[in-house]
């Protein structure tokens, strides 16, 4: 069994999704390969100084080929990884977002950063109960509840970000980057599945106090996804 954070799934997915105002990892780029006999695993190679943020698309033979259903990224390891063998001498093209920073993680958020870092999003998992789908050894799913939290900083409140041709900076840009998270969801959720499904709201953009220590504005937003054998890539 290939162990798999089911957080890396939508860190990949939001990444992908959403677009970082400070451009630190928005470059695009691709490898191409020229597939061996049943070979699975393809490594990017990121322009040196950069690292690969995400996986935008993927094609074979010019076939255009799904995420989670025919490949999954493995993005601590920066491999393209299909669930079946690829025919020796096809052309396998991975487009991909590199850069030299990053905005969007795994894990709890952090505190000593400093104002270079921000805006910054940060996910965790909240709770994740599981249930058996039948007897002993029947699938268990998994009812993952997810917190992003998003950070901008009042120090840099004087840079102003012009998105979409209106003007955004300290809580106004926190706040916008918490519905577009809501927003990605809606409109691509299909980019998930089968490896995570049923996403459920649990909270739009919710306030925290701000933080007079960091100077930083942040803003809560909590979703749910379901997931078969949550871990590992058995949802195939």
């Amino acid at each position: 069994m290939v162990y798999y954070s089911p957080r890396w799934i939508v860190v990949d997915f939001l990444r992908h999704r959403l677009t970082d105002p400070e451009a630190r990892a928005e470059t695009a780029t691709s490898d191409t390969f020229t597939a061996t006999d049943s070979q699975t695993d393809f490594t990017l190679t990121p322009t040196t100084g950069s690292k690969a943020s995400c996986v935008t698309s993927v094609t074979v033979d010019d076939v255009t080929q799904t995420k989670n259903q025919d490949y999954w990224f493995n993005a601590k390891n920066k491999k393209v990884i299909f669930f079946s063998g690829q025919t020796e001498g096809v052309t396998v093209v991975v487009n991909y977002k590199e850069g030299t920073g990053q905005w969007i993680y795994s894990g709890m958020p952090r505190v000593d950063l400093t104002e270079d870092s921000y805006p910054r999003i940060a996910l965790s998992v909240v709770s994740s109960p599981n249930l058996r789908m039948g007897k002993y050894d029947a699938p268990v799913e998994s009812v993952m509840r997810f917190q992003a939290d998003i950070f901008t900083s009042e120090a840099r409140g004087t840079k102003i970000y012009t998105i979409g041709g209106s003007k955004y900076a300290g809580e106004d840009l926190a706040e916008y980057l918490a519905y577009q998270i809501t927003q990605a969801f809606i409109d691509y959720i299909d980019d998930l599945q089968p490896a995570l499904y049923d996403y459920v709201g649990l909270s739009g953009p919710r306030d925290v106090a701000f933080n007079k220590d960091t100077m930083t504005h942040h803003k809560i937003v909590e979703f749910s996804l379901r997931m078969i054998n949550a871990g590992s890539v058995d949802w195939k």
